[in-house]
């Protein structure tokens, strides 16, 4: 299957067609953050997860918008982790969020004490940020510091609203195109409580949300904050291998690019080498 860049201009992520009406936003390298994607299915567009700050997600809907010439059907929250979930705001009333009663539950219980906290923080965030600006010189951090300010500045604008999942699902479900047909997969608790993937299976590809990183790093094990203990370390790890085993050639991870089922296998031995063995 031939994966094809697209030519999209986004400071964001760079954008693939990974077969006919399949696109994702794979995060760019100087701005890293997590990834996205969306589907012509024909007579619906489907968008799998938001980005986190909101001109990421307005970047998105453009692309969708320019490369299928349709307004979002659906949006799709494969988990409740803000990088995926914080861009929902951006998206119409009338365009329905569809997640796992876990998702939206976990959403509810901790999205308002995080942004709460992320209110908070803002102003000495946002001073902290521009006085570090003043004597940058790398290009690409200058880059990420002036999103940081836009985010910052965003934040603590009092008409910012959050959006949670509204459409509440409690199985897997098909969505029938006139062009593709996609598979939503309840995962279960595995790296939160209530995963969802995305599978094509004629196509031979798979959104995998956060279930599925490029490169998991060791240093998640010992870290105080910022990188969650995955809800059921077994589960995940036995998913990774069940997927790895699927006639599937193209993996889309939550963080980094395209993977193979080499990285599926990667990922399987270090949830049960550093979560598994050590509980």
């Amino acid at each position: 299957m031939a994966v094809k860049k697209l030519e999209f201009e986004s400071i964001y992520f760079d954008l693939y067609e990974l077969s006919s009406g399949i696109f994702a936003a794979i995060s760019a390298d100087k701005l890293p953050s997590s990834n996205a994607g969306f589907f012509d299915l024909g007579n619906y567009l489907v968008i799998f997860d938001t980005l986190m700050d909101p001109y990421s997600t307005l970047d998105l809907l453009k692309a969708s918008k320019q490369f299928t010439e349709k307004e979002p059907s659906f949006l799709l929250n494969s988990h409740h982790h803000i990088d995926h979930l914080l861009g929902n705001r951006i998206f119409p009333m009338n365009t329905p969020i569809i997640s796992s009663q876990e998702t939206f539950m976990e959403a509810q219980e901790s999205l308002e004490t995080r942004f709460k906290g992320f209110r908070e923080r803002a102003p000495a965030e946002l001073k902290r940020t521009e006085e570090e600006l003043l004597n940058e010189k790398n290009p690409d951090k200058i880059l990420e510091l002036k999103n940081d300010i836009n985010t910052w500045n965003d934040i603590k604008d009092p008409n910012y609203k959050l959006r949670l999942p509204n459409v509440i699902v409690n199985d897997s479900f098909s969505i029938k195109g006139t062009k593709n047909h996609v598979q939503i997969i309840y995962i279960g608790a595995a790296h939160t409580r209530g995963d969802m993937v995305a599978f094509f299976e004629k196509e031979k590809i798979c959104f995998m949300g956060d279930l599925l990183f490029e490169k998991p790093d060791p240093n998640w094990v010992t870290a105080t904050e910022g990188v969650p203990t995955p809800a059921n370390p077994e589960h995940l790890r036995d998913t990774l291998i069940e997927y790895s085993e699927k006639d599937i050639d193209i993996y889309i991870p939550g963080h980094g690019n395209l993977c193979t089922e080499k990285e599926l296998r990667e990922n399987a031995e270090f949830y049960n080498e550093y979560y598994i063995k050590k509980s």
